[in-house]
């Protein structure tokens, strides 16, 4: 082998030994991050529509037959806000099952908290009764609710 073609014979050849004599030095860098609190909601199912039969109309309510499920991300230590709104003015309330006990929304929307940090996504299953607003017509309607999610700070 050459030793001239060799890195440490390089090394040497430029001067690099030279180094090894000389005073230790160190320097100190302070170094920061800010990490920007997120949070994402994705629906893994839920419906794109519901139906309001003669039947709904007549009962005043309907039980919407399919489930929404909510996968939920958060990197806030604080926790998060899950807002669901409606977005049509077909009902006079709509009640929400899947937090424990069954809540209540009023027509100008409601925030669910949940507090702590959230190491792991978190699925949640919704089910949901529309108490029909008066003179509701029977028919396919687009899903009334717009849900979101942000991080607490």
């Amino acid at each position: 082998m050459n030793r001239a073609r060799h890195p440490l014979a390089i090394l040497a050849l430029a001067g690099g030994c030279a180094a090894l004599g000389a005073a230790e030095s160190r320097t100190q860098i302070a170094v920061s991050a800010t990490v920007v609190s997120q949070a994402h909601v994705d629906e893994l199912q839920g419906p794109a529509a519901i139906t309001v039969t003669a039947l709904d109309v007549a009962r005043g309510f309907l039980d919407v037959p399919e489930p929404v499920q909510l996968r939920i991300t958060c990197n806030s230590r604080a926790g998060y806000e899950l807002e669901l709104n409606s977005l049509l003015p077909l009902f006079r309330t709509i009640t929400i099952k899947g937090f424990g006990d069954a809540i209540e929304m009023p027509l100008d929307g409601t925030t669910l908290t949940r507090r702590g940090p959230q190491t792991q996504p978190v699925v949640l299953t919704l089910g949901f009764r529309l108490t029909l607003a008066h003179g509701i017509a029977p028919g396919r309607y687009d899903w009334p609710l717009r849900i979101q999610v942000r991080p607490l700070k």
